[in-house]
């Protein structure tokens, strides 16, 4: 069927991918197997759509332009293919799971720029109900998710991502690959679920409270930056950055991950350790 050609929305960020031969790459990245569960975050025009469908996977499109979902569902009308005319952040992906329980369950999607961080924390939220991810972005957010400490690019989304996945940079995306063209270069990034979480779920939102407001200046120390500790915590976290090798006045960015752990357990006189696998 003939399909109207649909204008970009600004608002919404709408860069459609136009090359087949990079949608092909960027679907093979997650090694679809039949009987798999695949949600695909903003189809667009289906450039993903196209080589996601057919593959026995159960298949679930999540497209917030109405306009967009509507031509979808009239292009791609199979068994076992679902559109979804929804915002990803309001969904619940572990009731998807619980809904099409099949082999595996991965998420693929051209992240619209604006929005990605947003996205990426979503996706980290329920990184314990997916077996693998592929996410095209923005190239400077892209090196947020693998950045290492005392680097340029790393911070909160560096942590949050990390955390929950390791993040495997797979290759880049000229501008010329989309309609319209974006500004600037985009790259594809696998997320792999950590096997194992470092905290309990209950304590999750406390970390990262910690790590947000760790960066909240990033000029300033560390020491200054949680100014509000309690002295008996101040003394156990002044303890462990000796201990780490970090000098007094060491900031936030020169912190990693694993250590980041260690001084949040620290701060709370936790006496098991918090490893990250």
């Amino acid at each position: 069927m003939h399909q109207q050609p649909v204008r970009a929305n600004k608002r919404l960020g709408q860069h459609f991918l136009k090359h087949p031969s990079l949608a092909r790459k960027i679907v093979a990245g997650l090694g679809l197997e039949e009987g798999d569960t695949v949600v695909e975050i903003g189809c667009g025009t289906g450039a993903l759509t196209a080589n996601l469908v057919g593959q026995g996977c159960r298949y679930i499109g999540v497209e917030v332009d109405d306009r967009l979902c509507s031509q979808l569902r009239r292009r791609f009308s199979d068994p076992g293919i679902e559109f979804l005319n929804r915002d990803i952040l309001t969904l619940d992906l572990g009731e998807i799971r619980k809904r099409h329980a099949g082999n595996g369950f991965r998420v693929v999607g051209n992240l619209p720029y604006a929005i990605s961080s947003p996205i990426l924390q979503h996706l980290a939220r329920h990184a314990a109900v997916m077996d693998l991810a592929v996410v095209m972005l923005q190239a400077e957010v892209a090196d947020r998710l693998a950045a290492r400490a005392g680097g340029r690019d790393y911070g909160v989304l560096s942590l949050i991502v990390q955390y929950h996945f390791r993040a495997e940079p797979l290759f880049i995306v000229p501008p010329q690959a989309f309609k319209p063209k974006p500004k600037v270069d985009s790259k594809v990034v696998r997320l792999v679920p950590r096997p194992h979480r470092a905290l309990r779920p209950a304590e999750e939102s406390l970390f990262f409270g910690f790590i947000k407001q760790a960066f909240s200046q990033r000029r300033k120390t560390l020491r200054n930056c949680l100014g509000d500790v309690q002295p008996e915590a101040r003394a156990r976290l002044s303890r462990t950055l000796r201990e780490l090798g970090y000098p007094s006045t060491v900031r936030a960015e020169k912190i990693s991950l694993t250590h980041f752990l260690q001084l949040f357990g620290a701060l709370r006189g936790a006496s098991r350790p918090c490893d990250l696998q």
